[in-house]
Protein backbone atom coordinates (compact mmCIF):
# COMPACT_ATOMS: atom_id res chain seq x y z
CA UNK A 1 0.00 0.00 0.00
CA UNK A 2 2.35 2.45 0.78
CA UNK A 3 4.57 1.15 -2.08
CA UNK A 4 1.54 2.40 -4.41
CA UNK A 5 0.99 6.02 -2.60
CA UNK A 6 4.70 6.36 -3.50
CA UNK A 7 4.74 5.23 -7.37
CA UNK A 8 1.26 7.42 -7.30
CA UNK A 9 2.82 10.29 -5.90
CA UNK A 10 5.71 10.03 -8.16
CA UNK A 11 3.87 9.86 -11.27
CA UNK A 12 1.43 12.61 -10.10
CA UNK A 13 0.23 14.33 -13.51
CA UNK A 14 0.19 17.83 -12.90
CA UNK A 15 -0.05 21.28 -15.38
CA UNK A 16 1.03 25.05 -14.22
CA UNK A 17 -2.11 27.24 -15.46
CA UNK A 18 -1.24 31.16 -16.05
CA UNK A 19 -3.24 34.24 -17.02
CA UNK A 20 -1.10 37.44 -18.48
CA UNK A 21 -3.04 40.31 -20.50
CA UNK A 22 -5.55 38.34 -21.35
CA UNK A 23 -3.74 34.80 -22.65
CA UNK A 24 -4.17 31.91 -20.83
CA UNK A 25 -1.68 29.19 -21.01
CA UNK A 26 -0.91 25.81 -19.58
CA UNK A 27 2.41 24.19 -19.06
CA UNK A 28 2.94 20.68 -18.69
CA UNK A 29 5.92 18.82 -18.02
CA UNK A 30 7.31 16.38 -20.83
CA UNK A 31 5.09 18.01 -23.14
CA UNK A 32 5.21 21.11 -25.75
CA UNK A 33 2.52 23.47 -25.16
CA UNK A 34 1.46 26.03 -27.98
CA UNK A 35 0.29 28.28 -25.28
CA UNK A 36 3.30 28.78 -23.21
CA UNK A 37 5.25 29.55 -26.93
CA UNK A 38 2.36 32.05 -27.85
CA UNK A 39 3.28 33.66 -24.24
CA UNK A 40 7.16 33.64 -24.64
CA UNK A 41 7.04 35.26 -28.02
CA UNK A 42 4.26 38.09 -26.48
CA UNK A 43 7.08 38.79 -24.00
CA UNK A 44 10.40 38.22 -26.43
CA UNK A 45 11.35 35.86 -23.95
CA UNK A 46 13.40 32.58 -24.43
CA UNK A 47 12.54 30.78 -21.58
CA UNK A 48 10.17 30.70 -18.65
CA UNK A 49 10.11 29.38 -15.23
CA UNK A 50 7.47 28.17 -12.96
CA UNK A 51 7.45 28.18 -9.14
CA UNK A 52 4.53 26.43 -6.99
CA UNK A 53 4.44 28.16 -3.60
CA UNK A 54 3.46 25.12 -1.91
CA UNK A 55 3.69 21.45 -2.41
CA UNK A 56 0.78 19.68 -3.93
CA UNK A 57 -0.38 18.00 -0.77
CA UNK A 58 -2.21 18.04 2.10
CA UNK A 59 0.44 20.04 4.23
CA UNK A 60 0.87 22.55 1.21
CA UNK A 61 -2.60 23.27 0.83
CA UNK A 62 -3.33 23.58 4.51
CA UNK A 63 -0.61 25.91 5.03
CA UNK A 64 -1.33 27.96 1.16
CA UNK A 65 -4.94 28.59 2.70
CA UNK A 66 -3.55 31.51 5.16
CA UNK A 67 -3.25 34.40 2.35
CA UNK A 68 -0.48 35.53 4.87
CA UNK A 69 1.38 32.57 4.65
CA UNK A 70 1.32 33.13 0.77
CA UNK A 71 1.93 36.73 0.67
CA UNK A 72 5.46 35.89 2.95
CA UNK A 73 6.44 33.56 0.51
CA UNK A 74 6.08 36.41 -2.22
CA UNK A 75 7.97 38.94 -0.31
CA UNK A 76 10.82 36.43 -0.08
CA UNK A 77 10.83 36.33 -4.25
CA UNK A 78 13.82 38.15 -5.97
CA UNK A 79 13.20 41.57 -7.90
CA UNK A 80 11.79 40.46 -10.66
CA UNK A 81 8.07 40.32 -12.60
CA UNK A 82 6.17 37.78 -11.36
CA UNK A 83 3.25 36.78 -12.83
CA UNK A 84 0.53 34.38 -10.52
CA UNK A 85 -0.50 30.99 -11.49
CA UNK A 86 -1.24 27.86 -9.98
CA UNK A 87 -0.07 24.42 -9.90
CA UNK A 88 -3.11 21.81 -10.57
CA UNK A 89 -3.30 17.99 -9.58
CA UNK A 90 -5.16 16.51 -12.61
CA UNK A 91 -6.20 13.75 -10.47
CA UNK A 92 -7.88 15.12 -8.17
CA UNK A 93 -8.25 18.66 -8.81
CA UNK A 94 -6.33 19.73 -5.76
CA UNK A 95 -4.14 23.44 -6.61
CA UNK A 96 -1.77 25.05 -5.00
CA UNK A 97 -0.81 29.03 -6.29
CA UNK A 98 2.35 29.87 -7.91
CA UNK A 99 4.12 32.43 -10.01
CA UNK A 100 6.08 32.42 -13.22
CA UNK A 101 9.04 34.55 -14.45
CA UNK A 102 10.48 35.13 -18.00
CA UNK A 103 14.20 34.70 -18.59
CA UNK A 104 15.22 33.00 -15.58
CA UNK A 105 18.48 30.73 -15.38
CA UNK A 106 17.53 27.19 -14.09
CA UNK A 107 20.32 27.58 -11.54
CA UNK A 108 18.64 31.22 -10.09
CA UNK A 109 15.09 28.95 -9.86
CA UNK A 110 16.32 26.15 -8.41
CA UNK A 111 18.09 28.56 -5.81
CA UNK A 112 14.68 30.83 -5.26
CA UNK A 113 12.84 27.25 -5.19
CA UNK A 114 15.15 26.24 -1.99
CA UNK A 115 15.28 29.43 -0.53
CA UNK A 116 10.86 29.26 0.04
CA UNK A 117 11.81 25.79 1.13
CA UNK A 118 10.05 23.89 -1.91
CA UNK A 119 10.86 20.80 -4.28
CA UNK A 120 10.18 21.45 -7.61
CA UNK A 121 9.87 23.80 -10.43
CA UNK A 122 9.23 23.91 -14.09
CA UNK A 123 10.94 25.09 -16.95
CA UNK A 124 10.73 25.39 -20.28
CA UNK A 125 11.56 27.45 -24.07
CA UNK A 126 10.00 27.61 -27.47
CA UNK A 127 9.46 24.14 -29.09
CA UNK A 128 10.52 21.96 -26.44
CA UNK A 129 8.96 20.01 -24.07
CA UNK A 130 8.32 21.18 -20.78
CA UNK A 131 11.07 20.17 -17.81
CA UNK A 132 9.95 19.09 -13.86
CA UNK A 133 13.17 20.25 -11.87
CA UNK A 134 14.26 19.15 -8.57
CA UNK A 135 15.91 21.44 -6.40
CA UNK A 136 18.41 18.82 -5.55
CA UNK A 137 21.21 17.99 -8.00
CA UNK A 138 21.46 14.90 -7.06
CA UNK A 139 17.90 13.79 -6.83
CA UNK A 140 17.58 10.30 -8.14
CA UNK A 141 14.66 8.86 -10.22
CA UNK A 142 14.96 5.66 -8.59
CA UNK A 143 15.22 4.02 -5.19
CA UNK A 144 18.93 4.61 -3.90
CA UNK A 145 19.12 0.63 -3.95
CA UNK A 146 22.16 -1.81 -4.85
CA UNK A 147 20.73 -2.62 -7.91
CA UNK A 148 19.61 0.96 -9.25
CA UNK A 149 23.19 2.45 -8.62
CA UNK A 150 24.83 -0.66 -10.12
CA UNK A 151 22.32 -0.16 -13.40
CA UNK A 152 23.60 3.25 -12.92
CA UNK A 153 27.54 2.19 -12.28
CA UNK A 154 27.07 0.10 -15.71
CA UNK A 155 25.45 2.98 -17.69
CA UNK A 156 28.21 5.35 -16.19
CA UNK A 157 31.08 2.67 -17.89
CA UNK A 158 29.39 2.36 -21.25
CA UNK A 159 29.39 5.98 -21.34
CA UNK A 160 32.76 6.17 -20.19
CA UNK A 161 33.66 4.13 -22.80
CA UNK A 162 31.73 5.88 -25.85
CA UNK A 163 33.31 9.19 -24.89
CA UNK A 164 36.80 7.17 -25.15
CA UNK A 165 36.05 5.83 -28.62
CA UNK A 166 35.69 9.80 -28.98
CA UNK A 167 38.86 10.99 -27.87
CA UNK A 168 40.26 12.06 -31.51
CA UNK A 169 37.62 14.98 -31.01
CA UNK A 170 39.30 16.16 -28.09
CA UNK A 171 39.79 19.47 -29.83
CA UNK A 172 36.65 20.13 -31.15
CA UNK A 173 35.20 19.25 -27.50
CA UNK A 174 38.04 21.57 -26.04
CA UNK A 175 36.41 24.31 -28.13
CA UNK A 176 33.06 23.85 -27.82
CA UNK A 177 33.74 24.32 -23.79
CA UNK A 178 34.52 27.78 -24.92
CA UNK A 179 38.19 27.78 -24.16
CA UNK A 180 41.47 26.19 -26.62
CA UNK A 181 43.80 23.06 -26.75
CA UNK A 182 46.71 25.29 -25.83
CA UNK A 183 45.29 25.95 -22.65
CA UNK A 184 43.98 23.17 -21.90
CA UNK A 185 48.00 21.67 -22.40
CA UNK A 186 49.18 24.49 -20.70
CA UNK A 187 46.65 23.65 -17.54
CA UNK A 188 47.95 19.79 -18.01
CA UNK A 189 51.62 21.09 -17.25
CA UNK A 190 50.50 23.33 -14.72
CA UNK A 191 48.85 20.31 -12.95
CA UNK A 192 51.26 18.20 -13.41
CA UNK A 193 54.48 20.59 -12.34
CA UNK A 194 52.26 21.57 -9.81
CA UNK A 195 52.19 17.64 -8.41
CA UNK A 196 56.09 17.26 -8.96
CA UNK A 197 57.13 20.34 -6.65
CA UNK A 198 54.12 20.24 -3.58
CA UNK A 199 55.12 16.45 -3.30
CA UNK A 200 59.15 17.30 -3.69
CA UNK A 201 58.61 20.07 -0.96
CA UNK A 202 56.42 18.08 1.44
CA UNK A 203 58.63 14.90 1.26
CA UNK A 204 61.81 17.00 2.46
CA UNK A 205 59.53 18.99 4.68
CA UNK A 206 58.76 16.01 6.87
CA UNK A 207 61.86 14.15 6.59
CA UNK A 208 63.21 17.34 8.16
CA UNK A 209 60.43 18.01 10.37
CA UNK A 210 60.19 14.31 11.73
CA UNK A 211 63.56 15.14 14.00
CA UNK A 212 61.77 17.62 15.50
CA UNK A 213 59.00 16.75 18.63
CA UNK A 214 57.97 20.44 19.05
CA UNK A 215 56.74 20.40 15.63
CA UNK A 216 55.13 17.27 15.53
CA UNK A 217 51.71 18.95 14.17
CA UNK A 218 53.31 20.43 11.23
CA UNK A 219 53.43 16.96 9.29
CA UNK A 220 49.77 16.38 10.02
CA UNK A 221 48.82 19.79 8.33
CA UNK A 222 50.89 19.22 5.14
CA UNK A 223 49.35 15.13 5.11
CA UNK A 224 45.78 17.40 4.48
CA UNK A 225 47.53 19.85 2.31
CA UNK A 226 49.36 17.71 0.33
CA UNK A 227 47.01 14.87 0.24
CA UNK A 228 47.77 13.71 -3.22
CA UNK A 229 43.66 14.84 -4.13
CA UNK A 230 44.13 17.95 -2.92
CA UNK A 231 45.82 19.83 -5.52
CA UNK A 232 44.45 18.68 -8.57
CA UNK A 233 41.35 18.50 -7.90
CA UNK A 234 42.08 22.58 -6.52
CA UNK A 235 43.50 23.61 -10.35
CA UNK A 236 41.10 21.50 -12.33
CA UNK A 237 38.04 22.36 -10.05
CA UNK A 238 38.82 26.32 -10.55
CA UNK A 239 39.43 25.63 -14.46
CA UNK A 240 36.15 23.84 -14.70
CA UNK A 241 34.41 26.96 -12.63
CA UNK A 242 35.97 29.34 -15.33
CA UNK A 243 34.14 27.47 -18.20
CA UNK A 244 30.96 26.95 -16.48
CA UNK A 245 30.88 31.24 -15.91
CA UNK A 246 31.42 31.69 -19.65
CA UNK A 247 28.54 28.46 -20.27
CA UNK A 248 26.22 30.34 -18.40
CA UNK A 249 26.79 33.50 -20.98
CA UNK A 250 24.09 31.98 -23.46
CA UNK A 251 21.13 32.99 -24.25
CA UNK A 252 19.23 30.97 -22.62
CA UNK A 253 19.75 27.31 -20.17
CA UNK A 254 19.79 23.73 -22.44
CA UNK A 255 16.53 22.10 -22.87
CA UNK A 256 17.24 18.37 -21.33
CA UNK A 257 17.99 16.18 -25.60
CA UNK A 258 20.32 19.68 -26.18
CA UNK A 259 21.99 19.15 -23.16
CA UNK A 260 22.06 14.97 -24.07
CA UNK A 261 23.79 16.26 -27.19
CA UNK A 262 25.98 18.68 -25.78
CA UNK A 263 27.33 16.17 -23.25
CA UNK A 264 28.12 13.81 -26.24
CA UNK A 265 30.37 16.75 -26.92
CA UNK A 266 31.98 17.89 -24.44
CA UNK A 267 32.59 14.86 -22.56
CA UNK A 268 36.00 13.79 -23.77
CA UNK A 269 37.03 17.63 -22.87
CA UNK A 270 36.14 16.43 -19.10
CA UNK A 271 37.80 13.20 -19.14
CA UNK A 272 40.71 14.08 -20.60
CA UNK A 273 40.88 16.15 -17.22
CA UNK A 274 40.55 13.38 -15.15
CA UNK A 275 43.11 11.75 -16.99
CA UNK A 276 45.18 14.56 -15.94
CA UNK A 277 44.45 14.52 -12.34
CA UNK A 278 44.96 10.27 -12.33
CA UNK A 279 48.49 11.34 -13.37
CA UNK A 280 48.86 13.60 -10.99
CA UNK A 281 47.71 11.92 -8.30
CA UNK A 282 50.09 8.83 -9.10
CA UNK A 283 53.18 11.33 -8.83
CA UNK A 284 51.82 12.33 -5.88
CA UNK A 285 51.73 9.21 -3.92
CA UNK A 286 55.22 7.86 -5.20
CA UNK A 287 56.71 10.93 -4.28
CA UNK A 288 55.65 11.31 -0.51
CA UNK A 289 54.34 8.36 1.58
CA UNK A 290 50.96 8.95 1.51
CA UNK A 291 49.03 9.08 4.15
CA UNK A 292 46.55 5.95 5.03
CA UNK A 293 44.16 5.30 7.53
CA UNK A 294 44.23 2.22 9.51
CA UNK A 295 40.54 0.40 9.70
CA UNK A 296 40.86 -2.82 11.85
CA UNK A 297 39.83 -5.64 10.17
CA UNK A 298 39.69 -3.71 6.99
CA UNK A 299 43.13 -3.01 7.11
CA UNK A 300 44.87 -0.07 5.43
CA UNK A 301 43.38 2.05 2.91
CA UNK A 302 45.15 2.29 -0.69
CA UNK A 303 46.71 5.71 -1.70
CA UNK A 304 46.58 6.06 -5.56
CA UNK A 305 42.97 4.18 -6.14
CA UNK A 306 41.06 6.31 -2.77
CA UNK A 307 42.60 9.51 -3.47
CA UNK A 308 41.46 9.45 -7.46
CA UNK A 309 37.96 8.77 -6.30
CA UNK A 310 38.20 11.42 -3.93
CA UNK A 311 39.40 13.81 -6.15
CA UNK A 312 36.39 12.85 -8.57
CA UNK A 313 34.11 14.09 -6.23
CA UNK A 314 35.93 16.77 -5.23
CA UNK A 315 36.35 18.35 -8.75
CA UNK A 316 32.12 19.49 -8.96
CA UNK A 317 31.83 21.03 -5.63
CA UNK A 318 34.57 23.39 -6.43
CA UNK A 319 33.31 23.71 -10.29
CA UNK A 320 29.55 24.87 -9.12
CA UNK A 321 30.44 26.52 -5.66
CA UNK A 322 28.40 29.98 -6.13
CA UNK A 323 28.54 31.24 -2.72
CA UNK A 324 29.09 29.53 1.00
CA UNK A 325 26.65 27.74 1.32
CA UNK A 326 25.95 25.94 -2.03
CA UNK A 327 29.77 25.04 -1.66
CA UNK A 328 28.66 23.72 1.80
CA UNK A 329 26.15 21.98 0.61
CA UNK A 330 27.83 20.59 -2.38
CA UNK A 331 30.98 19.59 -0.76
CA UNK A 332 29.02 17.55 2.20
CA UNK A 333 27.34 15.41 -0.48
CA UNK A 334 30.69 14.69 -2.36
CA UNK A 335 32.06 13.71 0.79
CA UNK A 336 29.38 11.48 1.61
CA UNK A 337 29.75 10.19 -2.12
CA UNK A 338 33.52 9.59 -1.57
CA UNK A 339 33.25 7.95 1.67
CA UNK A 340 30.63 5.42 0.62
CA UNK A 341 33.17 4.45 -2.08
CA UNK A 342 35.96 4.07 0.21
CA UNK A 343 34.17 1.66 2.13
CA UNK A 344 32.56 -0.33 -0.37
CA UNK A 345 36.09 -1.00 -1.77
CA UNK A 346 37.80 -2.04 1.69
CA UNK A 347 34.55 -4.17 2.15
CA UNK A 348 34.64 -5.74 -1.00
CA UNK A 349 37.91 -6.39 -0.60
CA UNK A 350 37.53 -8.06 3.33
CA UNK A 351 35.19 -9.96 2.03
CA UNK A 352 37.05 -11.36 -1.06
CA UNK A 353 39.53 -11.96 1.45
CA UNK A 354 37.39 -14.24 3.84
CA UNK A 355 35.88 -15.88 0.62
CA UNK A 356 39.03 -17.37 -0.84
CA UNK A 357 40.48 -18.01 2.29
CA UNK A 358 37.34 -20.03 2.84
CA UNK A 359 37.61 -21.72 -0.55
CA UNK A 360 41.65 -22.30 -0.24
CA UNK A 361 40.78 -24.32 3.42
CA UNK A 362 38.01 -26.13 1.87
CA UNK A 363 40.28 -27.51 -1.06
CA UNK A 364 43.49 -27.70 1.55
CA UNK A 365 40.87 -30.28 3.73
CA UNK A 366 40.20 -32.43 0.39
CA UNK A 367 43.64 -32.35 -1.81
CA UNK A 368 46.70 -34.67 -1.12
CA UNK A 369 49.36 -32.00 -0.64
CA UNK A 370 49.34 -29.11 0.64
CA UNK A 371 49.28 -25.33 -1.08
CA UNK A 372 52.58 -23.99 -0.99
CA UNK A 373 52.98 -20.77 0.50
CA UNK A 374 53.94 -18.64 -2.71
CA UNK A 375 50.97 -19.87 -4.17
CA UNK A 376 48.17 -19.11 -1.77
CA UNK A 377 50.05 -15.31 -1.46
CA UNK A 378 49.74 -15.34 -5.25
CA UNK A 379 46.31 -16.33 -5.10
CA UNK A 380 45.33 -13.97 -2.67
CA UNK A 381 46.76 -10.75 -4.47
CA UNK A 382 45.37 -11.90 -7.46
CA UNK A 383 41.65 -12.06 -5.79
CA UNK A 384 42.38 -8.73 -4.07
CA UNK A 385 43.79 -6.77 -7.04
CA UNK A 386 41.26 -8.17 -9.18
CA UNK A 387 38.11 -7.50 -6.15
CA UNK A 388 39.77 -3.87 -5.73
CA UNK A 389 39.92 -3.07 -9.80
CA UNK A 390 36.24 -4.05 -10.30
CA UNK A 391 34.75 -2.36 -7.88
CA UNK A 392 37.46 0.88 -8.57
CA UNK A 393 35.65 1.04 -11.91
CA UNK A 394 32.16 0.11 -10.71
CA UNK A 395 32.42 3.39 -8.88
CA UNK A 396 33.94 5.42 -11.41
CA UNK A 397 31.40 4.31 -13.88
CA UNK A 398 28.76 5.26 -10.95
CA UNK A 399 30.44 8.93 -10.39
CA UNK A 400 30.93 9.59 -14.08
CA UNK A 401 27.33 8.98 -14.32
CA UNK A 402 26.38 11.50 -11.24
CA UNK A 403 28.53 13.68 -13.11
CA UNK A 404 26.70 13.73 -16.59
CA UNK A 405 23.58 13.73 -14.88
CA UNK A 406 24.55 17.15 -12.93
CA UNK A 407 26.10 18.66 -16.21
CA UNK A 408 23.01 17.72 -18.16
CA UNK A 409 20.71 19.54 -15.10
CA UNK A 410 22.46 22.85 -14.81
Amino acid sequence: MAKEKKKKKKNQRVEARITIDGLTAVARPNQVCSGMDALLEQHGANSFVFIPLARLDKKGQKRTKNSKRVARRKAKLPEHTWYDGELIDLDDGRSVPGVLAFDVRRRAARTIAKDLKLQQFMWGTTGAPIESHNVKLFEEDNDNTWKTSRAEAFVGLTDMWDTIRRTPSLQVAVEESQTSLDKFWRLAAVVIVAALVAGAIKAVTVAVLDESSSLSWVPVVMNVVFYPCVIPAFIVGIYLRVLMRRGEAQARDFTAGEAAENWKTVAPHLLALWAVCWVAVLILTWLQNVPSTEMGVLGRTDGVTISFIVCVWMLLPIAHSRGIDSTFNAAIEAAVSAGVSILIIKISIYVTNLISDAVLGFLANFLPFLFPVWLQDFISTVVNYGAEVFFFFLLLGFAWSRTRQQFMRL
